[in-house]
């Protein structure tokens, strides 16, 4: 596989944070007195805004504001790189891969969480830096043009059907699905051309 760019997605693929995320919404609304029905982990990989317009509608920048306070108290004692995303990351980069990290987080979570895992990366882009988030290709075009390649010579990896589409809409040359405790249909991620994945240590073989 001849690749010049790899754009990752970044809680729940380069780092264990997806449920660190869903964790601290759900502290954010006992804190608030917030009572929902909706599934939190079918929403996570969007816009930090739109999960708290979901979850909490005309309160959801109170929410915003507890949820990304607690998420940040729980990175520093949670967060830790993911199986292998150290060896594919520095892998890629030995063999002059361009590498995206493109996260709907906003910049200050992702920037804490990136130094927590330490992992090298040449350009981010988070929810700070779009205007739309995941599923639209917003964030991975900026990627891209930030990087300087095309759509048909880089690949995505994510973890959750947000980031697949996301990718799919962009053009990638090739998608993976890295499992990671986040719910996600078999038949619409293979709809989109994914390769599931168990870890990134099955994606360092593939490229390797």
């Amino acid at each position: 596989m001849r690749i010049s760019a790899a754009i990752f997605d970044l809680d729940g693929t380069l780092a264990n944070t997806a449920l660190i995320h869903k964790e601290a919404w759900e502290i954010g609304l006992k804190k608030l007195g917030i009572v929902t029905n909706v599934k939190i982990e079918y929403l996570l990989g969007r816009k930090t805004s739109d999960i708290a317009k979901l979850l909490a509608g005309e309160r959801w920048k109170e929410l915003v504001e507890v949820k990304n306070k607690e998420y940040l108290h729980l990175v520093e004692t949670k967060a830790e790189a993911t199986k292998c995303a150290k060896e594919v990351t520095s892998y890629l980069i030995q063999k002059f891969v361009k590498i995206a990290v493109v996260t709907s987080s906003n910049r200050i979570s992702a920037t804490k969480v990136l130094s927590k895992i330490g992992v090298n990366y040449d350009v981010l882009v988070t929810s700070d830096d779009v205007m739309k988030g995941k599923p639209d290709p917003e964030p991975i075009v900026t990627a891209l043009n930030s990087l300087g390649v095309m759509p048909h010579e880089s690949i995505g990896v994510g973890d959750t059907e947000v980031d697949v589409e996301a990718y799919y809409n962009s053009r990638l040359s090739r998608i993976f699905l890295v499992k990671s405790g986040v719910p996600f249909s078999e038949e619409k991620v293979r709809s989109k051309n994914a390769i599931i994945i168990d870890s990134l240590c099955e994606l360092f073989e593939l490229i390797s």
